[in-house]
């Protein structure tokens, strides 16, 4: 997962540039479509809400979602152990960026979301690529189906 910057308008999260960490500079997505909004549920959108009146309080004044006292974006680095420390501490085990991610796009998966919208939403060029990635999750659907088709009785 890149830092990238973001706004909130209402209840969207607006995606249009990445954090190079190598390079330590803020550019352009990898993608066409990396450049992208993001629908997240109302309650989240209300977080978001509450934390940016914090940092307005707490004088930090920042078009970044994550960013450090002078409103710069925080390093990846940073976010990605402050991450692990608090789940190895929270539930026992290590959570990554990327497995946030991972999680976020196999529950879209798992609750009937099509292929095709997820991939849009993760920013992937085509849902190939999607596809690809969460082959397992697909496999693991059609025996669920197949199992509840059992139960039916056509005859």
């Amino acid at each position: 997962m890149h830092s990238k910057k973001k706004s909130v308008d209402k209840e969207y999260i607006h995606v249009s540039q990445t954090y190079d960490k190598n390079n330590n500079v803020i550019t352009t997505q990898k993608t066409l479509e990396s450049n992208r909004d993001v629908y997240i549920q109302p309650e989240l959108a209300e977080l978001l809400k509450e934390i940016r009146a914090y940092n307005k309080i707490s004088g930090i004044s920042s078009i970044y979602l994550f960013s450090g006292d002078g409103g710069t974006p925080i390093a990846y680095d940073s976010y990605r152990q402050y991450l692990r420390d608090h789940s190895i501490k929270t539930l026992g085990y290590n959570v990554t960026p990327h497995v946030l991610r991972h999680t976020h796009a196999s529950l879209l998966l798992a609750n009937g979301m099509d292929i095709d919208s997820i991939a849009r939403r993760l920013g992937h060029a085509n849902s190939k690529v999607t596809r690809e990635i969460y082959l397992h999750i697909m496999e693991q659907l059609k025996i669920r189906d197949n199992n509840m088709l059992k139960n039916i009785r056509v005859l």
